[in-house]
C-alpha cells in the first residue's frame, strides 16, 4: 500500500522570505523528498513567476489574494505592536511623531508602552482575544482543500501569515514559524519561550560559506570595473530618504578628485531594495562611481496586505550581493543587514551616524531614530563596525581600512559569533531537517 505524502502549506506574501526559502537548501530539500507535498499559497501577481522559476512535481502553487485583514485582526496587532516594550518600538513612535505630529499620542503610547508593555498576562490577554478573530473564507477553503499535516509560516509576524496561522490554530494544524529577519525579535515582538525555539542559523549565509563561481576579475569586469581598482561599496540609505546618501556618494567622488581618497577607488553603490533610485542628474558624473540595482523584478502590493511595492530575488541578485561583498575592499552602510553579511568575509564595516544632508526631515533623520535600535546595539558593542558622524570621518576610516584592513578583525570575529552563530553553510539543512522531524510526530 502506498503511503500517502505529508502536506505542507507554506504562505509566501514577501519577496526577503521567498529569498530564504527558494534560493536555500530548505526548498531544495524539502522538494527532493517524496514523502512531502509543498503546497504554497502566494498573490496571484506572483503565482506565475513563481511556477516558472522554481517548479517541482511535488509542489503545488496556489493563488491567494489577501486584500485585507479583518479589523478585529488589525487592532489587536497595533495593540501588541505599540505595547512591545523594546527602545525599537519607542524609536518607531519617535519616527511617526515626526512623520504624523500628533504629540498627545505620542504621549499616551510611550506611558502604555513602558507599563502595559511590560506586564506578562497582556500577552496572554492579546491571545486569548486572537481567538474572536474571524477566519479568512479563502485560506480556510485552502485547508479544508489539502487537509495539511503542517503549516510553515515565513514570516510569524506579516499579516498573510498571521491569517495563515489563525486558520492553522483553530484547525488543529500544528505550525512551524520563521522570523524573517534579526530584528524582529524587538521590532515586531516574535516572542516564543525558549522550550519552543529551535536555532538553525540564517539560511540565506549559507552560500557565502560556499565556493565563489565568479573570479574578482570576472566579477569586476562584468560590471565594467577595472580589476586594478580597489572597491568601496556604498549602500549608505536609510529607508526611502535619498538626499543624505547623494550628499555622502558626491562627497566621496569629491574626496578622490581631490586626493582625500586614492585614485584607484571605485563607489559601488548597492541600493536597498526598498529604495528608489536617485534621480537623474543629482549624483556627479565620474569615472569612479558604478550604480547597481539589488532586485530587478517587482510587483505591485495587491493581494498580501500592502500598498507597497515588492521585489524578487533571482539568483542573479543574490550573485551580485554576495560578489559585490566578497570583492569590495570596504562596506558602507547605515544600519542594515550588510555589516552582518560583510562580516563574513572579515571586509571592514562603516557605518554611518550623521544626516549629510543639512535639512534632512527629523522623520527620515538617522539621529532620530538610530539611537533606539535595540538589535542593533549589539553590533556597534561588538567592535566590528567603525561608526562615522561625519564625511571627514568617513573618508578617515577609508583611509585607515584600505592601509590596515586587518583594523577591528578582533570585533568582526565577536559579530560573526554573536549574529551569525553557525557558519557552516548547513542553516538550511538544518531547518529542513527539523521541518521533517516535525512532521514524523503526526
Amino acid at each position: 500500500m502506498t503511503k500517502m505524502p505529508k502536506t505542507i502549506i507554506m504562505p509566501i506574501y514577501n519577496g526577503a522570505r521567498a529569498r530564504s526559502i527558494f534560493n536555500t537548501d530548505i526548498y531544495g530539500e524539502l522538494i527532493s523528498d517524496d514523502s512531502l507535498k509543498l503546497v504554497i499559497a502566494c498573490p496571484s501577481v506572483k503565482v506565475d513567476f513563481y511556477r516558472e522559476n522554481f517548479p517541482a512535481s511535488n509542489v503545488v502553487f496556489e493563488a491567494v489574494d489577501l486584500p485585507s485583514e479583518h479589523e478585529f485582526g488589525r487592532v489587536l496587532s497595533r495593540v501588541a505592536f505599540n505595547l512591545l516594550p523594546t527602545s525599537t518600538i519607542r524609536g518607531k513612535h519617535k519616527i511617526y511623531y515626526h512623520r504624523y505630529g500628533n504629540y498627545f499620542k505620542f504621549f499616551i503610547l510611550g506611558i502604555a508602552n513602558r507599563t502595559l508593555g511590560q506586564l506578562p498576562f497582556i500577552k496572554n490577554f492579546i491571545r486569548f482575544l486572537d481567538k474572536f478573530v474571524p477566519l479568512n473564507a479563502d485560506v480556510a477553503a485552502l485547508f479544508e482543500k489539502y487537509h495539511p499535516d503542517l503549516l510553515i509560516a515565513p514570516d510569524i509576524v506579516f499579516p498573510p501569515d498571521r491569517i495563515f496561522m489563525r486558520v492553522a490554530s483553530r484547525s488543529d494544524v500544528y505550525t512551524v514559524g520563521m522570523a524573517r529577519s534579526w530584528d524582529n525579535l524587538t521590532s515586531k515582538g516574535v516572542v516564543q519561550k525558549r522550550e519552543d525555539v529551535f536555532m538553525a542559523g540564517p539560511p540565506q549565509f549559507d552560500r557565502y560559506y560556499k565556493k565563489s563561481e565568479t573570479t574578482r576579475e570576472q566579477f569586476l569586469k562584468g560590471l565594467g570595473i577595472s580589476p586594478e581598482k580597489r572597491v568601496v561599496l556604498a549602500a549608505p540609505f536609510f529607508d526611502r530618504y535619498t538626499g543624505s546618501a547623494v550628499v555622502m556618494i558626491n562627497g566621496l567622488l569629491d574626496a578622490i578628485k581631490t586626493g582625500k581618497l586614492p585614485k584607484d577607488i571605485q563607489i559601488l553603490v548597492r541600493y536597498r531594495p526598498g529604495t528608489p533610485p536617485i534621480a537623474e542628474g543629482l549624483l556627479k558624473k565620474s569615472e569612479n562611481l558604478t550604480i547597481t540595482v539589488p532586485c530587478e523584478v517587482h510587483f505591485d502590493g495587491r493581494g498580501r496586505l500592502s500598498t507597497t511595492e515588492d521585489f524578487e530575488w533571482r539568483k542573479e541578485d543574490v550573485d551580485l550581493l554576495m560578489n559585490s561583498l566578497r570583492w569590495s575592499d570596504v562596506v558602507i552602510n547605515t544600519v542594515s543587514t550588510l555589516s552582518v553579511d560583510a562580516s563574513v568575509y572579515d571586509k571592514p564595516v562603516i557605518n554611518v551616524r550623521f544626516d549629510a544632508e543639512p535639512s534632512c526631515p527629523p522623520m527620515h533623520s538617522v539621529m532620530v531614530m538610530l539611537p533606539n535600535h535595540d538589535h542593533y546595539k549589539a553590533i556597534e558593542a561588538s567592535g566590528g563596525v567603525k561608526l562615522v558622524g561625519s564625511m571627514d570621518e568617513m573618508i578617515s576610516a577609508i583611509n585607515a581600512y584600505l592601509k590596515n584592513p586587518k583594523l577591528d578583525a578582533e570585533g568582526r570575529e565577536r559579530l560573526r559569533q554573536e549574529q551569525i552563530v553557525f557558519m557552516d553553510g548547513k542553516a538550511g539543512h538544518r531547518i529542513a531537517d527539523f521541518i521533517k522531524g516535525e512532521l514524523v510526530k503526526f
